[in-house]
């Protein structure tokens, strides 16, 4: 009987020490924050990266690098159905094509959202010289707003065509209207010149000391941003539709070869294309090429051999529109009215 009640008793301390364990362990996961929740607008989809593991020695004596940790994935819901992104000067700036309803993140750690009203439906948008530039194709202009008061409308600026892009750098706001490139001056906001282009333009990108447009569905086409002369050689790439600028490139998508990488200087691809299946847009910046595609993914790809790097990223519902910001890489979900926010 005695021996009975002492296993009896060590049953139990097995048992107590067995449920003081799995209370200690449920503790480090809520605190290292496995369980997390939807709060404030924002839903995380990956948990912040644990800290890297200390170097192991290799075969040879030396100290490994760990591996690279994986970026981190937040949604933000906006609302109504965002189709453009433009991250920069800190804010987060979003257009809506279907209505007139804009949305701003006064920063790029934001999860409130801002909306405020404009002219009418914004095919596009971009960020620089101190504001956000709004595309209307409806009245044929361009409208700046400031960030201290993004409500606080602004006089448009009127085009003469219809625009289908704005991009900013090298001084001015630059318009894609139908068949020209019109330059806005920042100052008098005034069209102080227009590049026509033979041919239909898709996509405008700033850099690299030119403005770059798509054209056709054909060619990358340069003009030059202090003459506003059109170069006379252009860069074939079939299926072409979007184009973008950054870390020291230019950078066409385009629906059967993907993406493409073209010197500024010399017209030439550097590298082969990269094939993305469904390529819907590209951005560059932060170290990395970044392209959304129709499956709902986020491709992150280097900049000098364009070799994909990690897996694709999820994100949201027709990732038509990204953008790179000072801190995080930025995707327009149009099909389920979200950002999505990548921290590499």
């Amino acid at each position: 009987m005695a021996a009975d009640r002492g296993a009896a008793r060590g049953r139990l301390r097995i048992a107590g020490a067995a449920l003081l364990g799995i209370i200690v362990v449920v503790a480090v996961l809520a605190l290292a924050g496995v369980f997390s929740g939807e709060e404030d607008g924002e839903r995380t989809i990956a948990a912040q990266p644990a800290p890297a593991p200390a170097p192991t020695p290799g075969g040879d004596g030396e100290a490994q690098q760990p591996a690279e940790s994986k970026p981190q994935l937040t949604t933000v819901r906006v609302g109504g159905r965002p189709t453009a992104v433009a991250a920069g000067d800190g804010a987060v700036w979003i257009a809506d094509s279907f209505s007139n309803r804009a949305t701003v993140l006064e920063s790029e750690t934001s999860t409130k959202p801002a909306t405020f009203r404009l002219e009418g439906p914004a095919v596009d948008v971009a960020v620089g010289e101190g504001e956000a530039w709004y595309a209307f194709p409806d009245q044929q202009a361009v409208e700046g707003r400031a960030p201290a008061d993004p409500a606080a409308a602004t006089e448009t600026i009127d085009l003469d065509g219809f625009p289908a892009a704005v991009g900013v750098g090298e001084g001015a706001v630059w318009a894609l209207s139908e068949r020209s490139v019109e330059r806005i001056d920042i100052h008098s906001r005034q069209v102080s010149d227009a590049t026509p282009i033979e041919g239909f333009g898709s996509s405008l990108a700033v850099g690299e000391g030119a403005v770059w447009v798509a054209v056709d569905n054909r060619e990358v086409i340069r003009i030059d941003a202090a003459s506003g002369d059109l170069d006379d050689v252009s860069v074939e790439v079939p299926e072409v539709f979007g184009v973008a600028t950054g870390e020291g490139a230019v950078w066409a998508v385009s629906a059967s070869r993907g993406v493409s990488r073209i010197d500024p200087d010399s017209l030439e691809a550097t590298t082969s294309p990269q094939p993305v299946r469904g390529a819907l847009d590209v951005a560059a910046g932060l170290g990395s090429v970044w392209v959304t595609s129709s499956d709902r993914m986020l491709t992150r790809l280097d900049p000098r051999t364009l070799a994909p790097v990690g897996d694709p990223l999820p994100v949201g519902d027709e990732p038509a529109s990204v953008s790179v910001g000072d801190q995080a890489v930025w995707v327009a979900n149009g099909g389920d009215s979200t950002l999505s926010r990548i921290e590499p």
